[in-house]
């Protein structure tokens, strides 16, 4: 769920995903000042690199393919955090506490990478948010905004996604500081996408395609309804959950599963592999593999919109 515009926002398919502005007395630390134009990681007080808030939320990945993405995504968010550009006179934090803690805390998810750091500044608050919404770092698109107590605000941009990861959105937050000033946090975070193993590609040789609609499975069963499609459909459809990224979580969990989904089987496909789409809200597609476990794929819906219009 990526909704746009004000407002509390949520972040993230399987977990619940908060935006919290939290009042601490923490008081103006000291730190470096970050000079106007200049990125946070080449701040005067000479820190070679940002404190990393959170990392993944789940033990590193056993697979070497799986460790060698997580880096690679945790490289890219410290590199857009390294663009950020913050006021004259800021003094950098290095991460340490600041009065207002605004990390869009991802809960349950295991495929969140997220960087931050922080600094407080002399100006107002909303002369800082001003600033850094005109110091953006380039190649990035305006993703949402909130607010919370009297002088807090957030607001936040979205880079593409690239083969690895689902594309960083970094997050500015301030709130006054209670011994003056503004403090200003920011966040880069990511979602990093598993390597798909070869198994979960449909080979290009399929000559048809099972469709079976299973609907009323949270309360009353209805009968489910098959259909069988040719070559030119059943390799459209292959063609599309080809294109799906991997994801690190399994299928989300909005309580009692999926009411409709549609499983889809290929004639020709030595690996018996059948995937199971579900739409709506979930628009993922777990994958039932006889000889492994296979990771859940995520953006499903215009495949699932497709599948529909067969039934």
């Amino acid at each position: 769920m990526k909704p746009h515009g004000h407002g509390r926002r949520l972040f993230g398919m399987r977990g619940v995903a908060l935006v919290a502005v939290v009042l601490m007395a923490t008081g103006c630390a000291s730190g470096g000042s970050a000079k106007a134009g200049s990125s946070s990681v080449a701040a005067a007080s000479g820190l070679s690199s940002p404190i990393p808030m959170v990392s993944i939320g789940s033990p590193t990945p056993s697979d070497a393919a799986s460790r060698s993405r997580v880096a690679a995504v945790t490289g890219l968010a410290r590199r857009l955090l390294a663009q950020v550009t913050v006021p004259d006179r800021s003094k950098e934090l290095g991460g340490q506490q600041v009065a207002v803690l605004a990390a869009p805390l991802t809960l349950f998810d295991d495929d969140v990478i997220d960087v931050a750091d922080s600094w407080t500044v002399p100006e107002a608050a909303d002369e800082v948010l001003n600033y850094v919404q005109h110091h953006v770092p380039p190649g990035l698109t305006w993703d949402g905004s909130g607010g919370g107590p009297v002088g807090t605000a957030d607001v936040s941009y979205r880079s593409p996604a690239g083969p690895a990861d689902e594309g960083a959105r970094l997050y500015f937050a301030v709130a006054p500081d209670p011994a003056g000033g503004t403090d200003l946090r920011v966040d880069v975070q990511d979602r990093w996408q598993p390597v798909r193993p070869a198994l979960e590609q449909v080979p290009a040789t399929v000559t048809g395609a099972t469709l079976v609609r299973r609907t009323g499975l949270r309360e009353t069963p209805l009968p489910p309804i098959t259909i069988h499609v040719g070559t030119d459909i059943a390799r459209h459809i292959a063609a599309l959950l080809n294109a799906l990224p991997s994801e690190a979580g399994g299928a989300p969990d909005a309580g009692g599963g999926a009411d409709t989904t549609i499983s889809v089987s290929f004639d020709g496909d030595p690996g018996n592999v059948q995937y199971v789409v579900a739409g709506s809200f979930y628009s993922a597609v777990t994958v039932d593999a006889p000889s492994e476990a296979m990771p859940t794929l995520s953006g499903a819906g215009d495949l699932d919109n497709y599948l529909e219009g067969f039934f």
